[in-house]
Parts: C-alpha cells; structure tokens; sequence
C-alpha cells in the first residue's frame, strides 16, 4: 500500500481562462552563494488559516552580494524549472533546474565554471512581469555533467545547476518578497548586496 501524505489541501480557486501567465525569464540570473545567506523567512500556505503563500525574504551576511550572470536578451538560455517525486516516506520533494549561459575560454569564464562545479549556491531569476523567483534556498545548486564546447555551441554553453538527488528541496522554488515591500526588482538590480 502506498503511503499518501495528508498535510496540506486546496483553499483558492486558479482561473487562467482569459490572462496569459508570464512565459518567459529575463536573460539573467543572481547566483548567491549558499553560504553567505544569513537570514531568511519562508511564508508557506496554511491549511488552518487557508492563507496561500509562497514566499520568502532574505538577507545577505555583511559585505556579501550576489553575481549576476547574463546573456543576449533575446536568448533562451536561462530559465527555471522542477522535478517533482515523494520520497520513500511519500512527501513531495523537488529538484530544482536553473539554466545559465556560460560563454567563452578566457580566465574568467574558467574561474566562473569553476566555483560552479565545486560550490552551492542559491539562484534569483525573474520573470518578464517582475517576479523574482528563489531556486535551491535549503539544499543549494551546483552543475551536473556537462560538454563544454565553444566550437558547437555559437561561442558559449548553457549550464544546468541542479539540486543534488540525495538533496532535493521540500518545496517549489519560492517568490522572493523584499524587505522593503515593492522593491525585489531594485533588489534584484542590485544582485541582492548588503553594504559593510
């Protein structure tokens, strides 16, 4: 017999009939490191109070920032996406995909490359109407297997950071909320630095 998690239900409605949802991410991404989160708070749905939230705000440690990473704008390459599976005592669990663009041979695209293959690290991508979406908060990303080839792909690569799948996530990636109501697309402007 299967075991069916029991811990949350429905309480709103989703009419998409006559609005298009956004489809498309700005051709950036901010890549945190994991480590130098310092605080964060998640506001999830509640059942009891039938509140659908799913957010989060955060702060960076002291002196710490964010990296943006971008590419052409009319581009393709950075995206987000999730893999939902129960784990085997039946909750849902996510890994969580992050597409980039990494282009060129010099010094400072190996250095990027890198610190991506050996790191973990939080990602902010935002969507065409504004939001800011929150990849790999708890668990981190880092790159999977990759082919690196200048020479095939126009001069750049897309690269994949995934949750590992002995670390997947607990939830869907998150909706960031500033801690300065209407500012998350000044804060992602500003690859989410925290002045010293």
């Amino acid at each position: 017999m299967a075991v069916q998690s029991l811990c949350a239900k429905l309480f709103n409605n989703l009419d998409v009939s006559c609005i298009a949802p956004p489809r498309k991410f700005w051709q950036q991404a901010v890549l945190i490191n994991k480590s130098d989160i310092d605080t964060y708070t998640e506001t999830l749905p509640d059942a009891e109070t039938e509140e659908c939230n799913y957010k989060v705000t955060f702060t960076l440690k002291d002196g710490t920032t964010g990296y943006r990473i971008l590419g052409p704008e009319g581009g393709s390459s950075f995206f987000g996406s999730y893999d939902k599976s129960r784990s085997d005592l039946g909750y849902p669990q996510y890994i969580h995909n992050v597409s980039i663009l990494i282009a060129g041979e010099d010094e400072a695209s190996k250095c990027i490359l890198d610190s991506l293959d050996k790191g973990s690290f939080v990602v902010a991508l935002q969507l065409k109407d504004g939001t800011v979406l929150i990849y790999g908060l708890i668990n981190g990303l880092t790159t999977g297997d990759y082919s690196y080839s200048i020479q095939e792909g126009s001069g750049g690569t897309p690269i994949v950071l995934s949750s590992l799948e002995d670390a997947p996530e607990g939830n869907l990636p998150l909706v960031y909320e500033s801690a300065v109501p209407g500012q998350e697309t000044e804060d992602f402007d500003d690859a989410f630095a925290v002045a010293s």
